[in-house]
């Protein structure tokens, strides 16, 4: 059984084992300030490891440590929506869950869809020089096959696909799918669906998505975001009745030397 799964199998087990006391701390978390119990540390940028050509930022350990804790917050181990949103441009949002998505097709038997949603500022089939395909909403709402929509990542159980500005807009006025699961079709074929929004500061349409994801992860450069502007959007998400699962930290800087960090 590959790694992944496996880790998500026991973080999932774990959860059922100590529900109750979880889902209390959850419940403070999300109705409260955001603690230190709900919220996903991702370790600084790290270099020297390629795949594809493509620079790496963060250890497999820590993508992996990641993909646990987003486990234990989930009543069910497969077949989730994960988004991942910033605040505001520059925070690292589609560089981190791009890593994550590799990670997690690496080390699992089953497919993972990424999905672009970030149509003010795309990245993802650049950064595989993969060229884009039709948008995959209208295959989504009509439960039909999503080989033309879809876009392997070499010989590798990751697939790229996209969502346009419209179907953001539709969820916004709650007009396009209603009360339907629009991941419905995707999650029969795919073991883990990830999201790379645009940041909540550029366009309210991505928040839209949160209330169709199982998890929505708040991705935030460390020391740079100001507390009221994460307060702001955690309180958007939870307006959009998404669940938030936690923050990413990204960029983060190290003002001791990281080795000593273990015996604090």
């Amino acid at each position: 059984m590959s790694k992944i799964y496996d880790a998500l199998q026991i973080a999932h087990g774990e959860r059922l084992s100590e529900a109750k006391e979880l889902n209390d701390e959850l419940t403070i978390s999300s109705s409260k300030e955001l603690s230190h119990k709900a919220t996903i540390y991702a370790s600084p940028p790290l270099t020297g490891f390629s795949h594809f050509s493509l620079p790496r930022f963060y250890e497999e350990a820590e993508l992996l440590a990641l993909a646990q804790n987003i486990a234990a917050r989930l009543p069910n181990p497969d077949q989730n929506v994960i988004q991942f949103i910033g605040s505001r441009i520059g925070e690292g949002t589609s560089t981190l869950i791009r890593e994550f998505a590799l990670t997690a097709a690496r080390h699992s038997n089953k497919p993972v869809l990424l999905v672009e949603a970030d149509f003010n500022k795309p990245s993802q089939n650049q950064a595989f020089s993969i060229e884009t395909k039709p948008p995959l909403e209208h295959v989504l709402k009509e439960g039909k096959a999503l080989d033309g929509v879809i876009s392997q990542v070499e010989d590798t159980n990751l697939f790229l696909a996209s969502l346009s500005s419209k179907v953001q807009r539709s969820l916004t006025d709650r007009s396009f799918f209603g009360s339907t699961d629009m991941w419905k079709t995707a999650r029969e074929q795919f073991s883990l669906i990830l999201i790379d929004s645009s940041p909540a500061s550029v366009t309210s349409d991505s928040l839209a998505i949160c209330e169709t994801a199982n998890g929505v992860v708040l991705v935030l450069e460390a020391e740079k975001t100001r507390s009221a502007v994460v307060q702001n959007v955690k309180k958007q998400i939870l307006m959009r009745e998404g669940n938030l699962l936690g923050i990413v930290f990204t960029k983060r800087k190290f003002h001791i030397p990281k080795c000593i960090y273990k015996f604090l």
